[in-house]
C-alpha cells in the first residue's frame, strides 16, 4: 500500500502543464484570413433575411411622388404661416389643418389602419 502510494505521488510530480493559447478565428480580430471565405459562406447559409428587390410600377412611383409633393407643400405653408384652413388628402392620408390662436393644428389621419396623430405648433414669418 505504501509503495502504491509513494508511486502516485512520485506519479503526479512529474505531470508537466502547458500554456493555453488563444487564437482567433475570425480574420477581423488577427485569425487566418484564409478562414474569411469560409465564415461568409457560413453566415451567408444563416441569413433568412431577404432584401425586398420589387420593381415599383408607374403609377405606384407618380402615387407615391404625388403625396411626397402634397406633404412638403403643407409643410411648407406650415413653416410660413401661409397655410390655409381645410383638408388635404394624399390617398393613403388626410392632413385636416386648423389655426388655433398663435399656431396651427395638424390632424394626420392614415386611411389605411386608422392611426391619427395630432401636431398642435405656432407659426412663423407670414
Amino acid at each position: 500500500m505504501g509503495a502504491a502510494l509513494s508511486a502516485a505521488s512520485l506519479g503526479a510530480n512529474q505531470t508537466q502543464a502547458t500554456e493555453l493559447v488563444y487564437t482567433p478565428i475570425n480574420p477581423s480580430f488577427g485569425g487566418s484570413p484564409l478562414n474569411g471565405s469560409y465564415l461568409l459562406n457560413k453566415a451567408n447559409a444563416q441569413n433568412d433575411h431577404t432584401a425586398d428587390s420589387a420593381e415599383k410600377d408607374f403609377v405606384t412611383r407618380f402615387k407615391e411622388s404625388l403625396e411626397r409633393n402634397i406633404l412638403n407643400t403643407v409643410t411648407r405653408g406650415v413653416a410660413t404661416g401661409e397655410i390655409t384652413d381645410g383638408t388635404y388628402d394624399t390617398g393613403d392620408f388626410r392632413i385636416e389643418v386648423a389655426t388655433i390662436g398663435d399656431g396651427v393644428m395638424l390632424t394626420i389621419t392614415n386611411l389605411l389602419t386608422g392611426e391619427v396623430t395630432v401636431i398642435e405648433m405656432p407659426t412663423y414669418g407670414g
